[in-house]
């Protein structure tokens, strides 16, 4: 049990509260709680759902107080089955495509509702305004050794609203191959169930990103990837329903002369009930809900009678009324377009009529007062107060806690983790006071481990309870259970038909497909590639080290080179030589600064540990590698030249300040430069919080300081008065003369001008630098540059990152204004992308017409950037609602009220683009939304569509989001390695380069470079992957190319074992393939070029420098005597001879034999090499 966990059971020995659980198990109550201040209403339900033995419905006013709450309750009880419903999204308009994670959720909690007798739901009223159909109670239950056929289970996943796809990523799909299915609920957790014959042979959990087994399982029990789900009986009354509806709608349109909306309704719903017919779901189906099933409230389909806790029943009812009103307003504007069918109303329960619902039901109502004319029996009232705030002031915590001793009281200060817990102890002793760790009873001072960000005083229990924001003066948001994380890597076998291909031979080819060729007897599988002319090339699978995917720039296609051409060797040379010249140029770089003396910090200072634990979010994994890299650097007695790369808002600035704080304890001071104004005010007001309490000064210089202002900053900085100085480019005038820097931190470098970068360079002299990017690096690039550069990569989001919630939409008036005043309602901002400059005019005055009286300012690439920085200024300060721009919305701004994005015509922007615009919404804890449009009736380009397809995928985390990360990732080599490479990196393609890259340094460091041996094997075998075993060509090729690249026996052993745990036992051809795989790393690991099965035996060559020596002789001809054929100089292969008859497979065998008798004589020769 958790330390916050025991104050429950503490709570459940109170007499009062005792008898308020009995009148609960009575049934049919409803009970006023007052007297709930602070974080009271979050204990108070912990306490009732831990206690009444029956699951709970909690209702709150909106969305950010059902999550607040939701992490609250994960903090008195970490382990229950606590859920968050969200409400059903509104779709309006013609929306192609939505995220999924919203509705998983949503799937979940419902699901836990239907099955769960102890489930917790924390829902905001909306969601629990919106009726549900029971239907999606329907479940799969699967178990070893039940019979029923694959083919069965897959028609009923279709049935429950699962996508069948090749391979499993996402919530929601299923794959099936063979004897093998996939499926990943919603939710989780994804799931691998194996068959022999018709019947179940084991079930077993796998990770989706790794594709294998984690766990076996004794039972399964599978429910519905969607809200809705139908059998052909209820679709085909739905449809008669849905048809009589609609044709209704358009005759009425008709009749009023709205002869267009009447053509686009008409459009609109023949096409959503064209795809029920087909068994398809579209974006939005759920609103038609109540034509399938009779709805019900959300309390009816719990499995038991849940208890009802309305938290903050005024609030809540308040917001009610405020949904009701605007449903109704946007029910008119939606029946004038034809857009809304009566069906839809069924699904709202009316404001008047909640209450009156939950009749009969045990209620709670939470408040701080007591409101409403109820009976003296129908309150329990409490005398809650909030906890003293002591700001992480000494003098004060002493004050408080004194006067809380002598009241007796059992005092709980909460902190994060023990090394907090540490500090806190510490803190209390220096009052003079001693702490125990625990809750403190009798006037004891305990110090508890938690996440509550408020705490309380409960006279009733002699409770008080100091929260970290009672505690340090903070509001910190507390943290949730770990979502899953996105995966941010592209696939080795990524590779589709259409693709451009790089092979290193023969240039860029486009690659049509695998084929499998019989040729002599022989099955084996070829990639088939297309060259300029009528060129085509087949490359053995066993050959796939010699192609790669091409990754060029998004937008930038690359022209097929000619077979047989010198032209592919020149360009390959002219990319070597330069790459060569680059990393000679960086290599220099680090050694000159290996070389130079640097400032040695001390080990970090108690200050330091301090500072650190007072960090109110939970560090990232990455962010504290960062800091250890960092750290290490500095204790060092050389100067620190480090990159830190990562996203927008994923703690870089937090690291960049630790290396400060570190710096300014040494005595030293510290500059950092940013690109822009803004980003210098923000950085200056986040360093300024986060050091208040330190004598720590800080400083910002940029045109927003008078020049009376600057000269007297610049005064103190010479003097060693400012200890941390933050600005734009001014950092770098002649006139900025710092009395003892220590550590120039740079805040994107690419965005500086030439002659801004050789004053940075000089400003850099011995001191140490930290450059920060938000340009994501790839892995193989930082790799490729270890020793020359040293770098940090953050990849981790923050915990309470939501995920954007994404449409893809046609564009319509409905819609945007729907979204927008969503937005505002919440008093939020808005983005608004329109990349035509020209008609900016024409959008503003269309949103002024939306919206009389809105707050709008306009902001593009043409305007001067001194105007620029002062709308955003304004903009950051809330006084604009709506900001209307060109995608040059600045990419590290952190605009956390601003948390909806809509962009006009997204099918003719590059999906990086959307990706980085994606990524300026969603900075807070709040619900984001991001909606790309396009504009209907427009035949779109087939590069347009495909990009559209891509954004649909986009949404899911797909092949659009790789895309564009990888994008990005170009963009980012290009902004460490300059324009010129970049342009280098589009001629030969990403991977390519980097090899090219990696080769160069370790030439330059003196390393030895072994030339990379590809051994050619020629036997006969059939060694192929079926299609029957693996259907999909991405998958075949992934698993090829792993197998091929396959650096030692145990990554082909483990590789032989995913295959068997992803796609059943292998089949004969697979089980050699993997044997040829086993035969290449082991003549790769002794260098020969050839093995190769001719005749009656197996003969082996090498190069030059291959490790066949005598003692490896001498063990073969011990090991096969008689047989050893010695190399000659006419023939010099080394030949063992196989008896009579051998067929290909005992030739494969004999190979392996040989080459493992080899490789064990140059591995002891090694050993002994690096021994003696």
């Amino acid at each position: 049990m958790g330390e916050l966990a025991s104050l429950l059971e503490l709570w459940s020995q109170y007499p009062p509260y005792q008898e308020l659980l009995n009148r609960f198990r009575n049934g049919g109550h409803t009970v006023q709680i007052t007297g709930l201040s602070g974080s009271l209403p979050s204990f108070m339900v912990a306490s009732l759902t831990e206690h009444i033995q029956r699951p709970a419905l909690v209702v709150t006013a909106g969305f950010q107080e059902a999550r607040r709450l939701e992490a609250e309750l994960e903090a008195y009880r970490p382990e229950a089955p606590l859920y968050l419903l969200p409400a059903r999204p509104h779709i309006v308009g013609d929306v192609r495509a939505e995220s999924y994670e919203w509705h998983e959720r949503r799937l979940k909690a419902l699901d836990e509702a239907y099955h769960n007798p102890r489930a917790v739901l924390v829902a905001p009223v909306e969601a629990v305004r919106q009726r549900v159909v029971a239907m999606a109670q329907e479940r799969i239950s699967l178990a070893p050794g039940q019979v029923i056929a694959p083919e069965t289970v897959a028609e009923q996943l279709v049935h429950l609203g699962y996508v069948r796809d090749p391979e499993v990523e996402q919530e929601g799909h299923f794959a099936w191959r063979g004897a093998i299915m996939d499926v990943f609920l919603p939710g989780g957790p994804a799931v691998r169930i194996e068959w022999f014959d018709d019947e179940v042979d084991s079930v077993r959990t796998f990770d989706p990103e790794t594709q294998r087994t984690t766990q076996m399982l004794s039972r399964v029990s599978i429910g519905p990837a969607r809200e809705l789900i139908w059998s052909p009986e209820v679709l085909s009354r739905a449809l008669a329903r849905l048809g009589q509806e609609s044709a209704e709608v358009i005759r009425n349109l008709e009749a009023t002369g709205h002869f267009e909306e009447a053509r686009r309704a008409e459009e609109r719903y023949g096409r959503y009930w064209h795809d029920l017919s087909e068994g398809r779901s579209f974006p939005g189906v759920e609103r038609f809900m109540a034509a399938f099933a009779a709805p019900k409230a959300l309390v009816q389909v719990f499995s038991l009678k849940p208890l009802v806790i309305f938290h903050d029943l005024p609030r809540v009812l308040e917001a009610v009324r405020g949904q009701a009103v605007e449903a109704q307003l946007e029910r008119e504007r939606r029946l004038e377009r034809g857009d809304f069918l009566p069906v839809e109303a069924e699904l709202d329960i009316p404001p008047e009529s909640l209450l009156a619902e939950l009749k009969g039901w045990n209620t709670v109502h939470l408040s701080l007062m007591a409101h409403g004319s109820r009976r003296d029996e129908d309150v329990f009232s409490l005398t809650g107060r909030p906890a003293p705030r002591v700001h992480g002031q000494a003098d004060l915590l002493k004050t408080e806690l004194t006067r809380l001793r002598k009241s007796r009281m059992k005092i709980g200060l909460v902190v994060r983790d023990e090394d907090a817990r540490r500090l806190m102890m510490n803190h209390v002793l220096d009052s003079g006071l001693t702490p125990r760790p625990g809750l403190g009873v009798n006037g004891e001072i305990g110090v508890l481990l938690g996440t509550l960000s408020h705490g309380f005083v409960l006279p009733e229990l002699g409770l008080a309870l100091l929260g970290e924001t009672e505690l340090s003066g903070r509001d910190v948001k507390p943290e949730t259970r770990r979502r899953r994380e996105a995966r941010r890597t592209i696939r080795v076998g990524d590779l589709k038909p259409g693709d451009y291909v790089v092979h290193m031979t023969h240039g860029i080819g486009r690659f049509l497909g695998v084929r499998t060729l019989d040729i002599q007897g022989q099955h084996k599988d070829y990639l088939h590639i297309q060259y300029a002319g009528a060129d085509t090339l087949y490359v053995p699978v066993d050959q796939l080290g010699l192609v790669q995917k091409y990754v060029g720039v998004e937008g930038q296609e690359p022209r097929l080179s000619k077979m047989g051409g010198q032209e592919w060797t020149r360009t390959k040379e002219k990319v070597k030589a330069s790459v060569r010249e680059m990393a000679e140029e960086l290599l220099k770089l680090y050694a000159k600064r290996e070389a130079e003396p640097g400032i040695a910090y001390g080990p970090d200072t108690p200050w330091q540990a301090e500072f650190e634990a007072a960090f109110p979010y939970e560090e990232t994994p990455d962010q504290l590698r960062a800091i250890d890299d960092i750290k290490r650097d500095m204790e060092r007695a050389r100067p620190m030249d480090r990159l830190l790369c990562g996203d927008v808002g994923y703690g870089k600035t937090e690291v960049a300040l630790r290396a400060a704080f570190k710096a300014i304890m040494g005595g030293k001071q510290v500059a950092f430069l940013v690109p822009t104004t803004l980003l210098a005010e923000q950085h200056y007001q986040t360093a300024k919080s986060r050091l208040a309490g330190y004598p720590v000064t800080v400083e910002v210089l940029s045109r927003f300081r008078t020049p009376k202002q600057q000269k007297e900053i610049l005064a103190r900085v010479k003097k060693g008065q400012v200890d941390l100085l933050v600005g734009t480019h001014r950092l770098l005038a002649k006139d900025v003369q710092f009395q003892d820097l220590g550590l120039l931190i740079v805040d994107e470098e690419h965005r500086f001008g030439v002659a801004h970068k050789e004053r940075i360079k000089a400003l850099k002299g011995n001191v140490d630098v930290l450059t920060l990017t938000a340009t994501p690096i790839p892995r193989t690039l930082h790799m490729a540059l270890v020793g020359i550069r040293d770098m940090s990569v953050i990849e981790t989001p923050p915990e309470d990152r939501l995920p954007v919630e994404t449409v893809v939409a046609e564009y319509d008036e409905d819609l945007v204004r729907e979204a927008i005043r969503r937005e505002l309602d919440r008093g939020g901002q808005v983005f608004y992308v329109q990349n035509r400059i020209r008609s900016m005019d024409r959008t503003v005055e269309h949103l002024m017409k939306l919206f009389p009286g809105i707050r709008l300012a306009v902001v593009h690439g043409q305007m001067e950037e001194n105007r620029i920085e002062d709308v955003m200024a304004r903009f950051i300060e809330q006084e604009y609602d709506i900001l209307v721009t060109t995608n040059i919305i600045e990419s590290g701004l952190d605009i956390p009220n601003a948390n909806t994005l809509i962009v006009e015509d997204a099918d003719k922007m590059g999906l990086a683009q959307l990706y980085q615009l994606r990524g300026r919404v969603g900075r807070s804890s709040r619900l984001a939304y991001a909606y790309f449009t396009f504009h209907p009736d427009k035949v779109l380009t087939p590069a347009a569509e495909k990009r559209l397809e891509a954004i649909r995928e986009f949404t899911e985390l797909g092949a659009g989001y790789q895309i564009a990360l990888r994008d990005l990732e170009i963009r980012g080599a290009g902004n460490l390695l300059g324009a010129e490479q970049h342009g280098f990196i589009a001629t030969v393609g990403f991977d390519l380069y980097t090899q090219m890259l990696a080769q160069a340094v370790q030439e330059l460091k003196g390393e030895p470079v072994e030339t990379p041996v590809d051994p050619t094997i020629e036997i006969a075998v059939d060694a192929y992957l079926p299609d029957d075993y693996v259907p999909d060509p991405r998958q075949k090729i992934e698993m090829y190319k792993r197998l091929v690249s396959a650096k030692s026996l145990a990554e082909v052993e483990a590789l032989a074992e995913e295959i068997e745990d992803r796609f059943g036992t292998a089949p004969a051809s697979v089980t050699a393939l993997v044997q040829l795989s086993r035969v290449r790393v082991l003549a790769r690991d002794v260098r020969l070029t050839q093995v190769s099965h001719k005749g009656d035996r197996i003969l082996l060559g090498g190069g030059p420098d291959s490790r066949v020596g005598p003692e490896a002789i001498q063990r073969l001809a011990s090991r096969f005597p008689g047989r050893l054929i010695p190399g000659t100089q006419r023939a010099p292969e080394l030949g063992i001879k196989l008896p009579p008859k051998a067929s290909p497979d005992d030739a494969l065998k004999t190979a392996e034999a040989v080459l493992t008798i080899m490789q064990e004589v140059s591995d002891h020769a090694s050993a002994q090499t690096t021994h003696g």
